[in-house]
């Protein structure tokens, strides 16, 4: 019973309403998630990445409330390999390990809930992925793309809980570099693209100074016309 009145009190501390809500001009965001496996199909094979566990963290420089300008590093370590179309899931032609270092940047836009701590945003992302394949593969980068959506929840001016998910494209991957595939028989294409989907959250740890709060917007009132008969 003790627990659930302490679950239900931080419950009530990050949706309770508040002017105290704020933020910082630059936030620091360690975060961690989880890559969905991904599935390429060429002529007569499929590609594969296994899912994986997404770790890194971002830096946002906040210009005001609304707007700030977000730079992403993302790992991501996995497996992935080119198979054979089967009955049962297919033969493996070739495969390996395969890390992913994503360095990203991009501006983010923020809006607010009346009367709420939660903030919900939308970023756009330009950068690169680095991909390691192992063994006896070299890095490759590749130019990479991508959007993220999600919500902040602040507990405090300085500390807040981030909820997200991000969708990276790194393009032009689906060749040599990403599925060990040294040959391009059966119809791969090594200029295909491919996406990594992330579900994750964060903490947030704001740095510098407070921003303002905004202030209101005053509108004259109209004046009133009356009919006189």
């Amino acid at each position: 019973m003790r627990k659930i009145a302490i679950l239900l009190s931080v419950l009530l501390v990050f949706f309770s309403a508040g002017r105290t809500l704020a933020q910082t001009s630059v936030e620091l965001i360690p975060q961690v998630g989880y890559a969905f496996p991904e599935r390429n199909d060429f002529y007569n094979t499929y590609g594969r990445v296994a899912g994986g566990l997404n770790l890194g963290g971002a830096i946002n420089f906040n210009i005001n409330r609304n707007v700030g300008i977000e730079v992403l590093y993302n790992h991501v370590s996995s497996t992935s390999g080119i198979y054979n179309y089967g009955y049962d899931g297919g033969t493996q032609i070739n495969g390996g390990n395969l890390r992913q270092d994503f360095i990203m940047a991009g501006p983010v836009f923020s809006g607010s809930i009346p009367n709420s701590t939660v903030r919900p945003f939308l970023g756009l992302l330009l950068g690169a992925d680095i991909m390691t394949p192992s063994p006896g593969f070299q890095s490759n980068s590749y130019f990479a793309a991508g959007f993220q959506l999600g919500t902040n929840i602040y507990i405090s001016p300085r500390v807040g809980i981030q909820l997200k998910a991000q969708f990276l494209s790194p393009v032009g991957a689906a060749g040599g570099a990403f599925y060990y595939n040294n040959y391009y028989n059966g119809g791969i294409n090594p200029n295909q693209s491919t996406y990594q989907f992330t579900l994750g959250g964060g903490l947030i740890i704001g740095l510098g100074r407070i921003l303002p709060q905004p202030h209101p917007v005053y509108r004259r009132p109209r004046p009133r016309y009356y009919r006189y008969y």
